[in-house]
């Protein structure tokens, strides 16, 4: 049986942890700046076409919500990211159906959550060991190489979407790959990415209660 989450009385499976933000993006609310989900997803599913451009998590079918739900409590993969293309396509061409692939191969996890007569298991965020570094310093590093600002606030990462969304979609795949698996790593540890519009370098040091570059 895995942990559960309670979404307006329905139970899905608590989501994995390595999605950080981008699950909140995917499955509650879609805002303006989606463009680093979007990349991620891109790079995730080897999918270079792939736009979020019209997508609202608010009009996800029952369905498709269902399916969404399996396949954000799941490892980020590739197989993961084709699901949630296909899902997102579909809602952007306002069909309400999912892929019976897809519903296949993940919609069992639905059924390892606890029935409503059982209490709601709590998921937390692992906390981020205070003497351990190691989960910021590939992100770090890649960063200061690509003169992206970056603040660390407590467990939050301050940076600018928009710019991380355009190496996310580099053309350099070795550096698409790194810098999603830096981002992987930040989640998996208790890290939050959060967006912060045209930060700078002098910012970043003068905001950050941690690193900064």
């Amino acid at each position: 049986m895995t942990d559960s989450i309670n979404i307006d009385g329905r139970r899905y499976p608590a989501f994995d942890v390595a999605w950080g933000g981008f699950a909140e993006e995917l499955f509650h609310y879609t805002s303006r700046y989606y463009c680093a989900t979007e990349s991620f997803v891109r790079h995730l599913a080897d999918d270079e076409a792939f736009s979020m451009s019209g997508y609202k998590a608010a009009q996800l079918s029952e369905a498709q919500r269902d399916l969404m739900a399996a396949v954000l409590s799941c490892t980020p993969d590739r197989p993961a990211g084709q699901a949630v293309v296909s899902v997102v396509s579909a809602v952007i061409r306002k069909e309400d159906g999912v892929e019976p692939v897809w519903a296949a191969r993940f919609l069992h996890r639905l059924s390892q959550v606890p029935k409503e007569d059982m209490a709601d298991h709590q998921y937390h965020v692992p906390a981020v060991p205070t003497s351990e570094a190691a989960p910021l310093d590939p992100f770090l590093s890649i960063a200061e190489r690509l003169q992206m600002p970056v603040a660390v606030c407590d467990r939050h990462v301050e940076v600018s979407m928009q710019h991380l969304a355009q190496h996310l979609s580099s053309v350099n795949i070795a550096l698409r790959t790194n810098l999603h698996n830096a981002i992987i790593d930040l989640h998996n540890a208790g890290y939050v990415l959060r967006n912060h519009p045209h930060l700078t370098h002098s910012e970043a040091h003068t905001i950050a209660d941690g690193d900064a570059v």
